[in-house]
């Protein structure tokens, strides 16, 4: 009984930091993109944020490589293959994170209300339909 107790918390912390390393690769893919696109290659961030977010995903790819080999020592069912579209899929959703509110902002600061209430609205439905698509309990892609 304690083995299996033992067995679900490793293949959970392996999820959990596999999870963790592919959302900060989807953000600093959608960064990368956003940056190329609407701010001409130029960087977002400051020199010491950038510096922190790549120690903080290196650290997480570390910790998630520990989990990964804890749970194959002990023999854990071995995690079903990732989709090859998940990243790019994700990190189109955190594109539209940031430019979509950025768009409305925009928008209202010029007076033009009813189209910055429709890139908005429009926004905030495509949010809730993938919450109601994962449940409220599931972590995103």
């Amino acid at each position: 009984m304690a083995y299996d107790s033992h067995l679900r918390r490793l293949e959970l912390c392996r999820r959990l930091t596999a999870f963790r390393v592919n959302e900060l690769l989807a953000s600093r893919e959608a960064r990368l993109s956003v940056e190329v696109r609407y701010l001409d290659g130029h960087r977002a961030l400051f020199p010491d944020i950038a510096a922190a977010f790549e120690k903080q995903l290196s650290t997480s790819q570390e910790v998630a490589v520990g989990a990964w080999r804890a749970a194959e020592l002990d023999r854990v069912q071995p995690a079903p293959p990732d989709d090859p579209d998940a990243l790019k899929i994700r990190a189109g959703e955190l594109v539209a994170d940031l430019v979509e509110p950025a768009k409305s902002t925009a928008l209202e600061k010029l007076g033009e209300g009813r189209p910055a209430f429709d890139i908005a609205n429009a926004w905030l439905r495509t949010k809730l339909g993938r919450a109601a698509v994962s449940g409220p309990d599931a972590p995103s892609p």
